[in-house]
């Protein structure tokens, strides 16, 4: 039995969103039980309409501009 985790592996999923729609409001990760709470970073989203502040979804035009 160990003491902790030794190493960790990282994931990556895919999430669609309609043209145009790529906010907080219609993403899987909204958690909308008693607050508007992102499930990855904990934030508490005011505003669906747009992305949190810490959101770290990136689309293909945005990931290729990170990569350059």
């Amino acid at each position: 039995m160990t003491d902790g985790v030794l190493e960790y592996t990282t994931m990556t999923v895919e999430i669609h969103f309609e043209k145009g729609e790529e906010c907080c409001k219609f993403c899987p990760l909204l958690e909308t039980y008693s607050r508007n709470q992102c499930r990855r970073t904990g934030e508490y989203i005011v505003d669906t309409r747009g992305r949190g502040r810490w959101c770290p979804l990136l689309g293909k035009e945005e990931h290729e501009t990170v990569r350059s």
